[in-house]
């Protein structure tokens, strides 16, 4: 067994693990769990075309098609994740264009003007900066139209450091020709995280033997004062805020997560 202690960047965590991140999470199960809420976003704002900021292999993108959205950007600064994004895009002869951007350019790097820009799965916790938050949400700004929202949804990261919530439940992938574990983890430190994932991978030839690597990457955690600030410093508004994708109330104690939209002041 061997593993590294390297920690990644962003665009380097997810490029390493773009032939395993697919497999690390159900996405049936967490698109179907997901749907009404989107749902629900897509029929209030009228949304009809979006910007997913870093997209990954373009799931979400893809589940927005399904819910009748006809104009979708995917963005990701990791080549190798856009590449699958791509791939999967021509495939299924999707239109939906995909652009390699970071955070800070992409309103450099995406034309036009969106009904809605979101960022899911707590990608956001990636940027470590205030600076680097705050040009960030201004980039986010200059894509939308002018009744466009801002969606982020992100850990609610002081009820998860309270709590000293360190680990994420297992997932597994199993194949006729191989099984593979998935251990997330955090490390809280005085301002930042560790992120690290834990890969332990059994092949079945010619006899069983496990392999592992880990990969870790900085996160921020981002309070939801701090980033209500930065927003207005941005020249957006909050508008509504939600405790998780079940459309529940937050609750800065218990609830799992923090999602919030925000438009042009």
């Amino acid at each position: 067994m061997s593993g590294s202690e390297k920690i990644l960047t962003g665009s380097e965590f997810y490029d390493q693990l773009v032939s395993d991140y697919d497999q690390m999470i159900n996405w049936e199960s967490r698109l179907q769990r997901e749907s009404p809420f989107f749902e629900k976003i897509i029929a209030d704002h009228q949304i009809n075309s979006i910007v997913d900021v870093a997209c990954g292999t373009g799931r979400h993108c893809f589940h927005f098609e399904t819910l009748g959205v006809e104009t979708i950007v995917g963005v990701d600064p990791a080549e190798k994740t856009l590449a699958l994004a791509r791939s999967r895009a021509i495939a299924t002869g999707s239109e939906i264009k995909f652009i390699q951007a970071s955070f800070g350019d992409v309103a450099e790097r995406v034309s036009g003007r969106y009904d809605m820009v979101c960022v899911l799965g707590n990608s956001i916790s990636h940027l470590l900066t205030y600076d680097d938050m705050e040009r960030c949400l201004e980039n986010f700004r200059k894509l939308l139209n002018e009744r466009g929202i801002l969606l982020i949804h992100l850990v609610n990261w002081e009820a998860r450091i309270a709590k000293q919530q360190r680990f994420f439940k297992p997932q597994s992938h199993t194949t006729s020709k191989s099984e593979k574990l998935f251990f997330r983890f955090y490390d809280f430190h005085d301002e930042l995280v560790t992120m690290n994932l834990a890969i332990f991978q059994a092949s079945e030839s010619p006899a069983k033997y496990w392999s592992h690597r880990i990969i870790s990457t900085t996160l921020r955690p981002w309070s939801r004062e701090v980033l209500r600030m930065a927003v207005a410093d941005a020249g957006l508004e909050v508008g509504q805020e939600f405790g998780g994708m079940d459309l529940s109330f937050f609750n800065p104690i218990e609830s799992p997560d923090y999602i919030f939209t925000a438009n042009k002041k």
